[in-house]
């Protein structure tokens, strides 16, 4: 009956001990909790981009939040039917993709594009390749925006976005 006492309380001890080892190096262990933050902008012809951030997480990424202000006369534009604009990143490939688009449009009715210039968000978990990217990938942002005048003539111009500021963020700091 000794032999049993003593052999089942070593089990327990040995497992207590494992799994205080387990749970110390679970919670000992580093994580990535770095987030780091890119605030973009680029002068065009026509349009200028103000503020695009580029959020990265350990888990997801937001892109928007920027503005878009037109430089032309407004008055150009009040009854344009048509406006859209796609942001592209360069991948780890060396090839553009597109991350973030919009368009607006109606028939026979103005969209009010300058009541509309602020750029939403999205935010998502990573896709394939976006654990790839780096500070150099989000450098060679582009947005294109593509409107119609009050003519309903067509118009295309694309921005080349530099990060303005970044800011890292790291967890115990």
């Amino acid at each position: 009956m000794k032999k049993l006492i003593v052999l089942l309380s070593s089990i327990i001890i040995i497992s207590n001990a494992v799994w205080s080892y387990v749970f110390f190096m679970d919670v000992n262990k580093p994580s990535d909790t770095t987030i780091q933050v890119y605030n973009l902008n680029g002068d065009g012809e026509m349009w200028d981009m103000k503020n695009y951030q580029v959020i990265v997480t350990p888990s997801q990424i937001l892109r928007g939040h920027g503005g878009l202000v037109f430089k032309g006369d407004p008055e150009d534009i009040e009854n344009s039917t048509y406006y859209g604009y796609e942001f592209k990143e360069m991948n780890s490939s060396g090839n553009y993709e597109t991350v973030y688009s919009n368009i607006a449009s109606s028939q026979n009715a103005p969209i009010s594009i300058l009541m509309n210039l602020n750029i939403g968000s999205i935010t998502g978990e990573y896709s394939y390749e976006e654990l790839n990217k780096d500070k150099q990938n989000y450098e060679n942002t582009t947005v294109t925006i593509t409107w119609s005048d009050n003519k309903g003539e067509l118009y295309s111009e694309t921005i080349n976005l530099d990060i303005t500021s970044e800011i890292t963020l790291n967890e115990g700091d």
